[in-house]
Protein backbone atom coordinates (compact mmCIF):
# COMPACT_ATOMS: atom_id res chain seq x y z
CA UNK A 1 0.00 0.00 0.00
CA UNK A 2 1.75 3.64 -1.27
CA UNK A 3 1.82 6.01 1.84
CA UNK A 4 -0.16 8.41 0.52
CA UNK A 5 -3.78 5.62 0.04
CA UNK A 6 -2.45 4.66 3.44
CA UNK A 7 -2.55 8.33 5.32
CA UNK A 8 -6.04 8.67 3.75
CA UNK A 9 -7.20 5.24 5.22
CA UNK A 10 -5.91 6.55 8.88
CA UNK A 11 -7.62 10.21 8.04
CA UNK A 12 -10.97 8.64 7.40
CA UNK A 13 -10.92 6.22 10.49
CA UNK A 14 -10.07 8.88 12.85
CA UNK A 15 -12.63 11.06 11.31
CA UNK A 16 -15.33 8.14 11.25
CA UNK A 17 -14.24 7.73 15.54
CA UNK A 18 -14.46 11.52 15.96
CA UNK A 19 -18.20 11.70 14.94
CA UNK A 20 -19.41 8.49 16.63
CA UNK A 21 -17.67 10.07 19.93
CA UNK A 22 -19.84 13.51 19.24
CA UNK A 23 -22.73 11.19 18.67
CA UNK A 24 -22.44 9.67 22.11
CA UNK A 25 -22.31 13.00 23.96
CA UNK A 26 -25.47 14.10 22.23
CA UNK A 27 -27.02 10.46 23.22
CA UNK A 28 -25.84 10.51 26.73
CA UNK A 29 -26.19 14.09 28.51
CA UNK A 30 -23.82 15.12 31.33
CA UNK A 31 -25.10 15.18 34.85
CA UNK A 32 -25.62 18.65 34.88
CA UNK A 33 -28.36 18.56 31.93
CA UNK A 34 -29.53 15.68 32.82
CA UNK A 35 -30.38 17.20 36.54
CA UNK A 36 -31.43 20.35 35.17
CA UNK A 37 -35.05 21.31 36.58
CA UNK A 38 -38.06 21.19 34.24
CA UNK A 39 -39.94 23.91 33.99
CA UNK A 40 -43.44 23.78 35.48
CA UNK A 41 -46.50 24.02 32.99
CA UNK A 42 -48.92 26.42 33.82
CA UNK A 43 -52.37 25.06 33.25
CA UNK A 44 -55.40 27.93 32.35
CA UNK A 45 -57.96 28.51 35.14
CA UNK A 46 -61.09 26.74 34.52
CA UNK A 47 -64.34 28.98 33.94
CA UNK A 48 -66.80 27.49 36.95
CA UNK A 49 -70.36 28.24 35.88
CA UNK A 50 -72.81 28.77 38.73
CA UNK A 51 -76.42 28.20 37.97
CA UNK A 52 -78.70 30.16 39.94
CA UNK A 53 -82.17 28.56 40.05
CA UNK A 54 -84.61 31.01 40.60
CA UNK A 55 -87.74 30.49 42.89
CA UNK A 56 -90.07 30.85 39.95
CA UNK A 57 -88.20 27.51 38.19
CA UNK A 58 -88.27 26.02 41.86
CA UNK A 59 -92.26 26.12 41.50
CA UNK A 60 -92.00 25.11 38.22
CA UNK A 61 -90.36 21.98 38.54
CA UNK A 62 -92.81 20.88 41.32
CA UNK A 63 -95.65 21.82 39.23
CA UNK A 64 -94.29 19.62 36.38
CA UNK A 65 -93.91 16.60 39.39
CA UNK A 66 -97.20 16.84 40.36
CA UNK A 67 -98.49 17.27 37.15
CA UNK A 68 -96.72 14.12 35.78
CA UNK A 69 -98.14 12.11 39.09
CA UNK A 70 -101.42 13.39 38.57
CA UNK A 71 -101.05 11.84 34.88
CA UNK A 72 -99.88 8.79 36.07
CA UNK A 73 -102.96 8.06 38.23
CA UNK A 74 -105.46 9.20 35.85
CA UNK A 75 -106.19 12.60 36.77
CA UNK A 76 -106.77 14.19 33.83
CA UNK A 77 -109.46 16.69 34.49
CA UNK A 78 -110.55 15.88 37.83
CA UNK A 79 -110.67 16.37 40.53
CA UNK A 80 -111.38 19.65 40.49
CA UNK A 81 -108.53 20.46 43.04
CA UNK A 82 -106.06 18.27 41.73
CA UNK A 83 -105.52 16.77 38.01
CA UNK A 84 -102.48 17.21 35.60
CA UNK A 85 -104.19 19.26 33.26
CA UNK A 86 -104.47 22.55 35.57
CA UNK A 87 -101.20 22.12 36.70
CA UNK A 88 -99.48 22.03 33.23
CA UNK A 89 -101.41 25.24 31.90
CA UNK A 90 -100.30 26.82 35.48
CA UNK A 91 -96.66 26.02 34.11
CA UNK A 92 -97.55 27.32 30.63
CA UNK A 93 -98.49 30.68 32.01
CA UNK A 94 -94.93 31.31 33.47
CA UNK A 95 -93.21 29.86 30.73
CA UNK A 96 -94.90 29.42 27.66
CA UNK A 97 -92.82 27.53 25.38
CA UNK A 98 -92.11 24.91 28.48
CA UNK A 99 -91.81 21.30 26.13
CA UNK A 100 -92.65 19.18 29.16
CA UNK A 101 -95.82 20.77 30.05
CA UNK A 102 -96.96 20.78 26.18
CA UNK A 103 -96.23 17.37 26.15
CA UNK A 104 -98.06 16.22 29.28
CA UNK A 105 -101.41 18.36 27.55
CA UNK A 106 -100.92 16.46 24.23
CA UNK A 107 -100.91 13.37 25.96
CA UNK A 108 -104.03 14.34 28.51
CA UNK A 109 -105.85 15.35 24.53
CA UNK A 110 -104.54 12.01 23.68
CA UNK A 111 -106.16 9.79 26.30
CA UNK A 112 -109.84 11.31 25.78
CA UNK A 113 -109.51 10.66 22.21
CA UNK A 114 -109.19 7.00 23.12
CA UNK A 115 -112.07 7.05 25.29
CA UNK A 116 -114.03 8.74 22.95
CA UNK A 117 -113.67 5.84 20.52
CA UNK A 118 -113.85 3.18 22.94
CA UNK A 119 -117.37 5.33 23.48
CA UNK A 120 -118.36 5.02 19.66
CA UNK A 121 -117.22 1.61 19.56
CA UNK A 122 -119.95 1.21 22.36
CA UNK A 123 -122.62 3.02 20.42
CA UNK A 124 -122.68 5.69 22.61
CA UNK A 125 -122.13 8.68 20.44
CA UNK A 126 -123.18 11.72 22.37
CA UNK A 127 -120.80 10.30 25.06
CA UNK A 128 -118.09 9.95 21.93
CA UNK A 129 -118.86 13.74 20.83
CA UNK A 130 -118.65 15.08 24.52
CA UNK A 131 -114.80 13.22 25.29
CA UNK A 132 -113.58 14.26 21.54
CA UNK A 133 -114.86 18.13 22.34
CA UNK A 134 -112.41 17.50 25.92
CA UNK A 135 -109.77 16.69 23.68
CA UNK A 136 -110.08 19.38 21.21
CA UNK A 137 -110.15 21.86 23.96
CA UNK A 138 -107.00 20.86 25.18
CA UNK A 139 -104.98 20.11 22.39
CA UNK A 140 -106.28 20.25 18.88
CA UNK A 141 -104.10 18.18 17.32
CA UNK A 142 -104.00 15.73 13.70
CA UNK A 143 -104.78 12.91 16.03
CA UNK A 144 -108.00 14.65 17.43
CA UNK A 145 -109.12 16.05 14.22
CA UNK A 146 -109.29 12.73 12.54
CA UNK A 147 -111.03 11.10 15.57
CA UNK A 148 -113.59 14.20 15.46
CA UNK A 149 -114.05 13.47 11.49
CA UNK A 150 -114.50 9.70 12.31
CA UNK A 151 -116.69 10.03 15.27
CA UNK A 152 -119.05 12.95 13.38
CA UNK A 153 -119.61 10.48 10.03
CA UNK A 154 -120.54 7.67 12.52
CA UNK A 155 -123.03 10.20 14.32
CA UNK A 156 -124.23 11.42 10.94
CA UNK A 157 -125.48 7.16 10.18
CA UNK A 158 -127.01 6.89 13.73
CA UNK A 159 -130.82 7.05 14.43
CA UNK A 160 -131.78 9.97 16.74
CA UNK A 161 -131.18 9.14 20.29
CA UNK A 162 -134.36 8.83 22.56
CA UNK A 163 -135.06 11.32 24.84
CA UNK A 164 -133.38 11.30 28.75
CA UNK A 165 -135.11 9.74 31.46
CA UNK A 166 -134.04 10.92 34.65
CA UNK A 167 -133.48 8.48 37.31
CA UNK A 168 -134.48 9.77 40.89
CA UNK A 169 -132.68 12.43 42.50
CA UNK A 170 -131.26 13.59 40.06
CA UNK A 171 -132.18 17.44 38.57
CA UNK A 172 -131.80 17.80 35.01
CA UNK A 173 -130.85 21.65 33.61
CA UNK A 174 -132.04 23.27 30.96
CA UNK A 175 -129.70 23.13 28.51
CA UNK A 176 -130.29 26.58 26.42
CA UNK A 177 -130.73 28.53 30.18
CA UNK A 178 -127.45 26.83 31.37
CA UNK A 179 -125.44 28.17 28.55
CA UNK A 180 -126.93 31.73 28.67
CA UNK A 181 -125.78 30.94 32.38
CA UNK A 182 -129.30 32.16 33.62
CA UNK A 183 -130.70 33.68 37.22
CA UNK A 184 -133.33 30.52 36.55
CA UNK A 185 -129.93 27.62 36.85
CA UNK A 186 -128.25 29.48 39.23
CA UNK A 187 -131.20 29.10 41.46
CA UNK A 188 -131.64 25.76 40.85
CA UNK A 189 -128.04 24.98 42.02
CA UNK A 190 -128.37 27.01 44.76
CA UNK A 191 -130.94 24.82 45.90
CA UNK A 192 -128.38 21.58 45.08
CA UNK A 193 -126.05 23.11 47.14
CA UNK A 194 -127.76 23.70 50.32
CA UNK A 195 -129.02 20.52 50.41
CA UNK A 196 -125.67 19.22 50.50
CA UNK A 197 -124.89 20.92 52.99
CA UNK A 198 -127.52 19.32 55.09
CA UNK A 199 -126.56 15.88 53.97
CA UNK A 200 -122.83 16.13 53.67
CA UNK A 201 -123.36 13.99 50.24
CA UNK A 202 -121.54 14.44 47.23
CA UNK A 203 -122.51 16.48 43.88
CA UNK A 204 -121.99 14.05 40.91
CA UNK A 205 -122.14 16.82 37.67
CA UNK A 206 -122.81 15.89 34.59
CA UNK A 207 -121.73 18.27 31.46
CA UNK A 208 -121.37 18.70 28.31
CA UNK A 209 -118.25 20.25 28.16
CA UNK A 210 -115.37 20.70 30.92
CA UNK A 211 -116.17 24.37 31.34
CA UNK A 212 -119.50 24.03 31.86
CA UNK A 213 -119.03 21.63 34.65
CA UNK A 214 -116.53 23.59 36.11
CA UNK A 215 -119.09 26.79 35.80
CA UNK A 216 -121.63 24.94 37.44
CA UNK A 217 -119.27 23.79 40.28
CA UNK A 218 -118.73 26.92 40.77
CA UNK A 219 -122.01 28.17 41.52
CA UNK A 220 -122.69 25.38 43.70
CA UNK A 221 -119.62 26.24 46.54
CA UNK A 222 -120.58 29.89 45.52
CA UNK A 223 -124.16 29.19 46.57
CA UNK A 224 -122.29 28.10 50.27
CA UNK A 225 -119.31 30.41 51.19
CA UNK A 226 -117.42 28.68 54.08
CA UNK A 227 -118.14 25.34 52.88
CA UNK A 228 -116.44 22.73 50.57
CA UNK A 229 -119.02 20.93 48.39
CA UNK A 230 -117.60 17.60 47.69
CA UNK A 231 -118.31 16.81 43.82
CA UNK A 232 -117.04 15.57 40.74
CA UNK A 233 -117.53 16.41 36.84
CA UNK A 234 -118.49 13.80 34.15
CA UNK A 235 -118.99 14.52 30.45
CA UNK A 236 -122.68 13.48 29.27
CA UNK A 237 -125.51 14.93 27.89
CA UNK A 238 -128.09 16.18 29.01
CA UNK A 239 -126.61 18.44 31.89
CA UNK A 240 -127.54 17.36 35.35
CA UNK A 241 -126.91 17.29 39.09
CA UNK A 242 -127.33 14.30 41.27
CA UNK A 243 -126.46 14.21 45.14
CA UNK A 244 -124.99 10.67 46.03
CA UNK A 245 -123.70 8.94 48.83
CA UNK A 246 -120.11 8.61 47.62
CA UNK A 247 -118.85 9.15 44.12
CA UNK A 248 -118.93 6.10 41.51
Amino acid sequence: MSYNLLTLVIRFVCAFCLATLLSACQLFPSKQQAEAPVPEIIQPARVVEVQVVTEQQKHIASLLSEADYALSQNKLLNPINDNAHDRYRSVLLMDSENERAKLGLQTISLRYVELARTAAVRGNISEAQSLIKYARDIDNNPVVQDAAETIRKQFASTPPAKPYAAVAGEQLLDGKLLQAKDAQIILQLSGVAQKAKQTGEFVLIVARSDAEGRWIYQQLRSAVPGFLVRGDIKIGQPARVKLVASLE
